[in-house]
């Protein structure tokens, strides 16, 4: 369904609007159709892809109309986000129609889950922990529960929920009557001494609606735990997935794998620490086909990327490379390959133990080593590629396989009574129908934003560029861009953010000391900060009237965080976000352009006009906002399809300063 359809009321799905409404507000443009093409979807248990601006209510629209088509056809809602920001927002809308209709919702509960990681205060205490996979604090977890069953010290806080009672009944009757956010919880049972994690797990069974990261959905295991604690099946679940254009690449980085040379030292060192065994029947021992893996490794580098000069630098391998090579060296048939990864793996599997007894992160890189050469050797040609990555030149490099397909991850949505995928930035809709596997009868609807277009104006500037092969060259096009930043910056004091294409650009203009020449409080986005710091600095940004924040384009702030108002009114886009011309990027884009004849509009040029208009979007969050935003490169207008209000600009001072006059 086009644009201009919905734009003009012309839907074919009007439905009754006698179907009970959980809508807490009043309908801004567009809400009730988003409201009825959603019901549409659930009645035909057809899945949807929808798009419609940021801002634009789309949480609020879904779960008006979902929730009670949830509670009256006995199904469950699985409702993912890529962030905590993200889950925030959705548990606060709830709370609004829970209080706008009390009678209505009585006994309907939303529970918000995040990992491990977030939730248990075991890791929250013990920095040793932080880093630990899915798999390794599950099983850690169910380690300490067990000892503190047994009255063997074991996790104090399970240990305060078995033996207090009274305080998680109290707990849970709070949850019940409060709905907290995750953090909320997490404050109220650290109080508590209690365990976030077991305290919000016992409520799934309860509740109508829960809130999970991606990984809940995806990953096979947690799924499972989920739905058993939700008490149904899949087919029972009605799926939502939020910001929903983040899906396609986190299926590929969740379905892909890869293997450094620090791994290699860390199952050296895991050896040395655990003592050697000898695999093969005696041919070799682990620690000497370790190092035949770290030489082999080392050789393919130098093959493969020696003569390159890039930062990052990767290539495409032969099928059957690195497997080949290692078992030359080892003078083993590769037939025997499964003989070695069973050795590993049961190696690895006993070093897991101890560390457990111990109350250690059960981490095994022997273990890791022989999952990766399982997959590696096994993984289908169609759907993925083996690469040889080096970004740290020749300290690091590192073996990957990469997945090209999101749908072999994804094939799981099927499985769902239905499923709804929501972004502000979707187009164009049959990339990610095509992506993802969706059936052929997916609805494909997106909606105009519903803001007056004189509240936003997008303008670029048509003499500088971030191409990199110019800016390698020409000097003065740094000269020129950090111009135009410094301009910008110093002659309005409103909040403005900085996109830059990547950390390395950012840093190569911090190097020229650009702050130095801003007469305003800038802050800046690091790659390293940890989400706390980086809460922090927003906060701090959002609060100061007319400073400055360096950020970069497709990261955490451009595509999650809410600036309305006066939070931020200026946004300069530092070039075009394209993606780097690595083989991966080369290898994903011929497997499009084979698949489905369209290479090139799927998997660069559609990716950058979404990063673009996520920057653009976080201008406007309501119909009040007001916001401008630059993109310095000539090259803006090859995405005129995707920002329809672009215009040229001479001089980006005397049009920003008009803008905010009219």
């Amino acid at each position: 369904m086009t644009v201009s359809q919905v734009a003009n009321k012309s839907l074919y799905f009007f439905l009754d609007f006698n179907t009970m409404d959980l809508f807490p507000y009043k309908y801004r443009p567009y809400q009730k159709e988003i409201v009825e093409s959603i019901r549409n979807c659930l009645e035909k248990r057809k899945h949807l892809v929808l798009e419609s601006g940021t801002g634009s209510g789309k949480t609020i629209c879904a779960l008006s109309a979902v929730l009670p088509f949830a509670r009256d056809n006995e199904k469950k809602i699985v409702y993912a986000t890529r962030t905590n920001a993200q889950q925030r927002q959705v548990i606060l809308e709830f709370r609004a129609i829970k209080k706008s209709f009390p009678t209505e919702t009585q006994g309907m509960l939303a529970v918000a889950l995040q990992g491990r990681s977030h939730m248990c205060l075991l890791v929250r205490n013990n920095p040793s922990l932080e880093k630990g996979s899915a798999d390794e604090l599950a099983r850690l977890c169910a380690q300490e529960k067990k000892k503190a069953r047994r009255n063997e010290d074991g996790c104090e806080f399970f240990r305060n929920c078995i033996r207090n009672i009274e305080e998680i009944d109290k707990a849970i009757e709070w949850i019940k009557e409060n709905l907290p956010l995750a953090e909320e919880v997490l404050k109220y049972c650290e109080e508590r001494k209690i365990c976030p994690y077991e305290i919000s797990r016992n409520l799934v069974g309860d509740a109508l609606m829960v809130v999970v990261p991606y990984i809940y959905v995806f990953d096979s295991t947690l799924r499972n735990l989920l739905l058993d604690w939700l008490g149904v099946s899949e087919e029972d679940v009605i799926l939502i997935i939020d910001e929903a254009h983040n899906l396609p690449d986190y299926l590929r980085d969740l379905m892909s794998t890869y293997l450094s040379m620090y791994a290699l030292n860390n199952c050296l060192n895991e050896v040395e620490n655990h003592g050697d065994i000898s695999i093969l029947q005696g041919k070799l021992s682990i620690y000497e086909f370790v190092e035949k893996a770290k030489t082999t490794l080392e050789e393919l580098r130098k093959e493969f990327l020696g003569e390159l000069n890039d930062e990052e630098k990767d290539a495409l391998l032969p099928p059957g490379s690195f497997i080949e090579e290692l078992f030359e060296k080892i003078d083993v048939d590769t037939k025997e390959i499964d003989l070695v990864i069973d050795a590993l793996i049961a190696y690895g599997e006993q070093v897991k133990r101890l560390k457990e007894s111990e109350g250690k992160l059960p981490r095994s890189y022997i273990y890791r080593l022989g999952e990766f050469l399982s997959v590696w050797n096994t993984a289908h040609e169609d759907f993925y590629i083996r690469l040889i990555v080096d970004q740290t030149n020749g300290k690091n490099p590192r073996l990957e396989l990469y997945c090209l397909d999101p749908s072999v991850g994804g094939e799981i949505i099927h499985r769902f009574y239905t499923s709804i995928h929501m972004s502000g930035t979707l187009s164009p809709l049959d990339e990610y129908k095509d992506s993802l596997g969706l059936p052929e009868d997916t609805d494909l609807i997106s909606f105009p934003s519903p803001f007056q277009r004189k509240n936003r104006k997008v303008i670029y500037v048509g003499n500088v560029t971030t191409k990199y092969d110019e800016l390698k060259q020409k000097h003065q096009l740094m000269d020129r861009i950090e111009s135009y930043i410094c301009s910008i910056c110093n002659s309005f004091k409103r909040n403005t953010i900085v996109f830059f294409p990547s950390f390395e650009l950012m840093n190569a203009f911090l190097d020229r000391k650009i702050t130095e020449k801003i007469s305003r409080k800038v802050y800046v986005e690091k790659r390293e900060m940890k989400q706390s710091e980086l809460m922090d600095i927003v906060r701090d940004f959002k609060s100061s009237k007319g400073s400055i924040l360096f950020s970069v384009i497709g990261g955490r702030i451009s595509e999650g965080m809410d600036f309305p108002a006066e939070e931020l009114e200026i946004a300069i886009v530092v070039g075009i976000p394209y993606p780097k011309p690595t083989a991966r990027q080369r290898g994903l884009q011929r497997y499009y352009q084979k698949k489905f004849g369209k290479g090139w509009e799927y998997t660069v040029k559609a990716p950058t006009a979404r990063k673009l208009l996520q920057a653009i979007g976080r201008l406007i969050r309501s119909e009040t906002d007001r916001g401008i935003a630059i993109i310095l490169d000539r090259r803006a207008p090859r995405f005129r399809g995707y920002i329809r209000d672009l215009t040229l600009t001479r001089n980006p001072v005397h049009d920003i300063e008009k803008f905010f006059l009219s």
